[in-house]
């Protein structure tokens, strides 16, 4: 199995699947040929799972031309549908920008209320972060920010994140008591959370 290999000062060896599907091995500077292809072999499993879902997730990809079409809410729209013209910047990549920040302060702030009142988990301030790692957070504070993007995709999948991190708002882990409590309002949630992944190519965006 081919594989970067990178030594460095550090005490374990880790392993990533990049975006390309590469295995990416990183080992402490003395450990030997053998320790990590004994520890690669060990994750052969969790390697063929990376490789899988990065391919599913590329596949998708490819299915969307944000050059050529607008995507908003989980539509599919022609530029000459959406009138640009009224946004400031010159350049059309810079206009289309505009664009999706503009429909992410008016959807994104109207889903998370909703989405509160319905379940009667609370927030005390919103905003929009440009985060290109998650999709949201929720503080101790009980302060949210969604990621702008959001508003690419289709509409069930903005909830489930909007009630993943006001979840948090009880929960502030990832335990199995928050996962309780994301799944008493989402009951579809694991369906949800596989759909939201094969979108992380979104958060490169911009």
């Amino acid at each position: 199995m081919e594989y970067n290999l990178i030594r460095e000062k550090r005490k374990t060896i880790s392993m990533r699947v990049n975006g390309k599907g590469e295995i990416i091995v990183k080992a402490p500077l003395k450990a030997s040929n053998a320790v990590i292809e004994e520890f690669i072999t060990s994750k052969l499993h969790w390697i063929e799972k990376q490789q899988k879902r990065v391919n599913k997730i590329n596949a998708f990809r490819n299915e969307f031309a944000f050059q050529s079409y607008i995507y908003l809410l989980g539509q599919k729209y022609r530029f000459e549908d959406i009138d640009l013209s009224l946004l400031m910047h010159g350049n059309k990549n810079g206009k289309l920008l505009d664009f999706y920040h503009k429909e992410a302060e008016k959807h994104l702030p109207t889903i998370a209320k909703e989405i509160s009142a319905k379940t009667q988990l609370i927030y005390k301030s919103f905003k929009l972060s440009n985060s290109r790692h998650v999709w949201g957070s929720y503080d101790r504070k009980g302060n949210m920010k969604l990621n702008w993007r959001l508003v690419i995709l289709p509409k069930e999948l903005i909830e489930y994140v909007v009630i993943h991190e006001l979840c948090h708002g009880v929960h502030l882990n990832h335990s199995k008591a928050f996962w309780e409590e994301v799944k008493s309002h989402c009951p579809d949630y694991k369906a949800l959370k596989k759909q939201l992944d094969i979108y992380s190519f979104v958060l490169q965006i911009g």
